[in-house]
């Protein structure tokens, strides 16, 4: 049939004869094979054999149904495939002569053989090519085996039958069938669920649906980056959830204080912390926080700078007196307050806090202060800060840490591990969370010098707005520790009664502003019951109420 001819038939026809013709060639290929085969081993007269007459289908009932020629059987494609595969001749005589070919395959000609005799239309091998073109390839094997030249025929009619196949799917593909469309939603189906299922595998997953960033830094606009690459690579670590299209809810938080950062690292209300400051870092490591990182990686190492104005009087840190005028920043910056603190021990001068770096820096520079402390790197210092020269500096200060809680599980630590040092440097880099891989630093020093920091703070003494720093050699400072028994307010001040281990009572004054500095409440009532660590010169405990200048003088625990 021509090829224009067979397009033309329905996808089933065209395969319905393909199979017809390969069948008839198979039978033209195998008869003399057959027949020369059964002469050698059974001689001319091979078709009055006994076991011959066995296999021979039954004598005709119709005068014109003919099943034997003038003087042998006609050889149909069963009465051949059934001798080649008989018990009596396959292992005595075919299977030598047919290397590579098996009886399992002669066996399954013979079931094709049949369905085809007998198709009603609803087989499916007489449907799909895929299923039919396995044959085609037996038949040419067989074919070649035995030297027939009928192989090729069957080649071309399976050359026939694949271009066919090839173009019905090129009909499939351009939407020239009425299945494409059906074609093309399942395609598009299985690439969405592929590229969906790649997605999930290489995303970090979470068993947890909200994950909550902290930082003492109040810019909290440069995290933002941070916050929305999380939501788009995490995963819920239930397939479940992430099926049905739940997502993770990253937060990030800021807090109001360092005390009030530390009071949620000691409440393990963040996942994960960035640091931003030595302090708060430390203090997420004595709450138990596990270090994968550090903050501002790129930044050289850096510490705190006691400075004055070029040209002044002052040269070592022996010459402050009592009158000297040292401007600080807040009660709780490392370089700025603690560190500064802990250099000053043993001395005595006048104390202005709650500047700025850039307000420190003017007031030296103006003549309003005679010193100033600030965070930098000695060797660039004077050169950055023209008309101002360095009177001391400490030991480099640890760098801030990138922590996770101990409370989240083992792989969501792991998960969070690899999602957050692998973060674009676009989200992480020094214009945004500034953060990257590191060693966690040793906070031995840096704990000590903050506690004499903290210590000293006991010997400021407010005058007129101005911090007075006096801690005579003679004067010891005590700490006491208890539990807050009753609070109320005493109008601008708050009065709080500790009872200690001993039961003895101790009355303290507060500024409310101060206060708010060193405890998180809502209401005062709130910090009822908790436990309470007081410093102040021994002398103040000889006297009461105990009036407390600083926030440091007090430690308030959940």
């Amino acid at each position: 049939m021509p090829l224009s001819e067979l397009d033309a038939l329905s996808r089933q026809e065209q395969v319905a004869f393909i199979l017809i013709q390969s069948l008839d060639a198979l039978r033209d290929g195998l008869r003399p094979f057959v027949v020369s085969m059964l002469e050698e081993k059974e001689g001319p007269q091979w078709y009055a054999h006994p076991r011959i007459q066995r296999m021979l289908p039954a004598p005709p009932t119709l005068v014109d149904d003919v099943p034997f020629g003038p003087e042998e059987p006609v050889l149909d494609l069963a009465l051949l495939l059934k001798l080649i595969g008989s018990d009596c001749y396959w292992y005595r005589t075919f299977r030598q002569r047919l290397p590579g070919i098996s009886r399992w395959q002669i066996d399954s000609l013979r079931e094709l053989r049949n369905r085809v005799a007998h198709n009603d239309g609803e087989d499916p091998l007489l449907k799909a090519s895929a299923l039919a073109l396995p044959y085609l390839g037996t038949m040419e094997e067989l074919l070649r085996v035995v030297g027939s030249e009928q192989a090729a025929v069957i080649g071309q009619l399976r050359s026939r039958l694949q271009r066919s196949r090839r173009l019905a799917i090129r009909q499939l593909v351009l939407g020239r069938s009425h299945w494409s469309l059906a074609f093309w939603l399942v395609v598009f189906a299985a690439l969405g669920g592929s590229l969906w299922l790649l997605d999930y595998g290489r995303s970090p997953r979470l068993s947890r649906g909200t994950l909550v960033i902290g930082t003492p830094d109040r810019r909290l606009e440069r995290y933002a980056p941070l916050e929305q690459d999380l939501e788009a690579r995490l995963r819920p670590a239930q397939f479940w959830r992430a099926l049905r299209g739940e997502k993770i809810d990253v937060r990030i938080e800021g807090a109001r204080s360092y005390p009030e950062a530390v009071a949620h690292l000691r409440a393990r209300r963040w996942d994960v912390l960035l640091g931003f400051s030595p302090v708060v870092s430390m203090e997420a490591v004595h709450a138990g926080y596990r270090p994968i990182g550090r903050m501002f990686p790129q930044e050289p190492e850096y510490r705190s700078i006691l400075f004055t104005r070029k040209g002044s009087s002052l040269r070592t840190l022996q010459d402050i007196k009592a009158s000297t005028r040292i401007a600080l920043g807040d009660f709780f910056s490392a370089t700025k307050y603690y560190v500064p603190m802990s250099l000053l021990q043993g001395r005595s001068a006048r104390v202005m806090v709650n500047f700025s770096t850039a307000e420190i820096a003017e007031q030296v520079r103006s003549g309003k202060a005679d010193v100033g402390a600030m965070a930098g790197n000695p060797a660039s210092f004077e050169r950055t800060n023209p008309g101002l020269m360095v009177l001391t500096t400490s030991a480099p200060l640890p760098p801030s840490l990138v922590a996770l809680s101990p409370d989240l599980a083992d792989l969501d630590r792991d998960q969070l591990h690899r999602a957050l040092l692998t973060a674009p440097l676009s989200v992480r880099g020094a214009s945004t969370a500034n953060f990257g891989p590191g060693q966690p630093p040793d906070y031995r020093r840096f704990a000590r010098q903050v506690a004499e920091g903290k210590a000293f703070s006991a010997c400021l003494h407010n005058r007129g707005g101005v911090l007075n720093l006096r801690c005579p050699n003679s004067d010891r400072i005590e700490v006491v520790e208890g539990w807050i028994e009753d609070i109320r307010p005493e109008g601008e001040r708050i009065r709080l009664q500790l009872s200690t281990a001993d039961h003895r009572l101790v009355a303290l004054l507060i500024e409310h502003s101060l206060l708010e500095q060193s405890a998180v409440f809502q209401v005062l009532n709130e910090l009822k019951g908790r436990s309470l660590k007081v410093i102040a010169l021994q002398q103040m405990f000889a006297t009461q109420p105990v009036v407390l200048e600083t926030p440091h003088q007090l430690e308030i625990r959940p």
